[in-house]
């Protein structure tokens, strides 16, 4: 289905943009904590895009950072994880 819209001789493109996940991992980094020290910590990077509903089109592929928290309730991570047979927790 076509997103491209035609009235009065003008046409513009009207888009159900919704984020989707693509692919994510689990990497270890480094945080600052209160006393400005660094603690190793683990986090969920995600490379994430934005497809349209509609017609499949694709834009704004961007990755993102979060901890574990964040990362297991991310609607769009799982949503990923499910169409992928992954229902389990992330690893801690």
């Amino acid at each position: 289905m076509s997103c491209t819209r035609s009235v009065l001789g003008l046409r513009w493109e009207h888009h159900d943009w919704q984020r989707r996940v693509s692919g994510f991992e689990i990497r270890r980094g480094f945080e600052t904590n209160m006393w400005a020290r660094a603690v190793e910590r683990d986090f969920v990077r995600c490379d994430t895009e934005e497809v349209c509903a509609q017609c499949g089109a694709v834009r704004h592929q961007v990755s993102c950072t979060c901890d574990f928290g964040r990362g297991e309730a991310c609607p769009a991570l799982l949503e990923w994880r499910a169409a992928h047979g992954d229902t389990g927790q992330l690893p801690h």
